[in-house]
């Protein structure tokens, strides 16, 4: 029977499935014809550069994804070395070195990595910007053809791949940025808001790629990036896709083209917007995230370490490193550490979002070292603490608390209740408000020496713990 209409008040009304919310971890995997030069300018995140250098931050952008889109600007950093090390060779030409590195690529290892660490979802790049496929489309590209895509089917390979290893499966696909059909360059967010694709091409090329990635592998989520072209088709398209099963669920990226889009047009009212964005980021405690759109199920700041996003089901998106496509030219000091990488996770568990942490493996599908090891870090964190995170949400009932860089926070799980202590116990610890708690114990081993003081739980921590980066306790409330 079907439940949702094509309109906006039907699908607002869909529920975030639980197991989204009890998975906590997913990934991203952003691969494609960029990860052949993998270059971006290296040493700052996306977010400090929007803030920092808001008229020219995606001219500068450190996601190598965004390479063709740099490669545009002769004066820029991405143009200097594409120079120095491919000539006058057009992005185009990456193409032949991607598809001939599949000849020996399987999804198998990646979903195996992926399974391993503890992840319970897994989002590919589809389509990214610069509009190739990673799955032979029957639709051919306006600008560049009907070959403008893999020969090999890799969204489906890597769906069953990721099925069989009982992985959620969802799609990442750009419908908000296409430089095939809006080839002009790109310096920063307001130029970014006035390229979303418009007219009938763009309508016709979105609508008829996700219905063929929806039919081809029944995806769970449909993880949509800037924006989308025309409203009619977007209602219809939700509306079949949430009616088909209920247990699916779409991000918070498929926003409307609106008059703020059009006024970006006039060069003041871009600068003024990226002014604005630029103020916002320098503000303590603002998530950089998407307008929010009519329908969404959950919100995807970017970069951002939220403290909470109220009751709306919301996920961190970056990359283990600053950029989400493979950045050869990146060094050490860009990575997360392992520690700081399950630091990082628990304060978004601990508010209640999830993490959905991107790897950016190399032309031939390969993930480099500097990634995979902070996330076996994460894994092995996982495979011994799982029991307070999968599942979990956070407990109203106790304050979180926070004794230096360190951080309390109390959540709920199968029917127990944690903490997730996100950076190291100093030997003695106050928790104010805790004075009602009747013991801690480190999780899975022996109870903490306590004692209440009026409203505040007073706790002994053992030497063997305060060295500790991150742990859980167990609290017997």
């Amino acid at each position: 029977m079907t439940r949702y209409r094509p309109d906006p008040e039907s699908l607002a009304a869909h529920s975030v499935p639980s197991w989204w919310r009890d998975a906590k971890l997913g990934v991203m995997i952003t691969w494609g014809l960029y990860s052949v030069p993998a270059f971006a300018p290296r040493g700052t995140d996306v977010v400090k550069l929007l803030a920092d250098r808001p008229d020219d931050a995606l001219k500068l952008t450190p996601y190598a994804e965004w390479y063709e889109n740099s490669l545009k600007f002769a004066d820029g950093p991405t143009a200097l070395q594409h120079r120095q090390r491919f000539g006058e060779a057009p992005y185009t030409d990456f193409r032949a070195t991607f598809e001939a590195g599949l000849a020996t690529w399987s999804a198998d290892p990646m979903m195996d990595f992926i399974a391993g660490i503890g992840a319970r979802y897994v989002v590919p790049v589809t389509k990214h910007h610069d509009s190739y496929c990673l799955w032979p489309t029957r639709f051919a590209n306006p600008m560049r053809g009907a070959q403008w895509h893999a020969p090999r089917d890799l969204v489906v390979e890597m769906a069953v791949a990721a099925r069989a290893r009982n992985l959620h499966f969802g799609v990442y696909y750009s419908a908000g940025l296409d430089w095939t059909l809006n080839p002009e360059p790109i310096a920063n967010l307001g130029e970014m808001r006035a390229a979303l694709p418009a007219g009938p091409v763009a309508r016709q090329m979105m609508r008829d790629h996700y219905r063929e990635l929806i039919a081809a592998t029944d995806p769970d989520i449909l993880w949509n990036d800037i924006g989308y072209p025309d409203a009619g088709d977007l209602w219809e398209l939700l509306a079949e896709y949430y009616n088909a099963r209920e247990d699916r669920l779409i991000n918070d990226r498929f926003q409307l083209p609106t008059p703020t889009h059009a006024a970006m047009a006039d060069p003041a009212a871009r600068a003024a917007f990226n002014r604005a964005i630029a103020d916002a980021l320098r503000t303590p405690g603002f998530a950089f995230a998407p307008d929010m759109p009519a329908v969404f199920d959950h919100r995807t700041p970017e970069y951002a370490t939220s403290g909470g996003m109220g009751d709306v089901a919301w996920e961190t998106v970056r990359g283990v490193g600053h950029s989400f496509g493979y950045k050869a030219n990146e060094i050490a000091a860009d990575f997360l550490s392992g520690k700081a990488l399950v630091d990082m996770f628990l304060r978004i568990v601990g508010n209640g979002g999830n993490l959905l942490i991107n790897i950016g493996p190399r032309a031939d599908g390969s993930i480099p070292e500097e990634q995979t090891g902070p996330l076996r870090h994460l894994g092995d964190f996982l495979k011994h603490h799982g029991r307070a995170i999968y599942g979990s949400r956070p407990w109203a009932g106790l304050p979180q608390v926070g004794s230096g860089d360190t951080l309390l926070l109390p959540v709920g799980a199968g029917g127990a209740h944690f903490a997730l202590v996100a950076g190291p116990l100093p030997p003695t610890l106050r928790l104010t408000g805790w004075g009602r708690v009747a013991g801690l114990s480190l999780f899975g081993g022996p109870a903490l020496d306590c004692r209440s003081d009026v409203d505040d739980l007073v706790v002994e921590v053992p030497p063997a713990l305060t060295g500790a980066s991150a742990s859980v306790l167990e609290i017997a409330a």
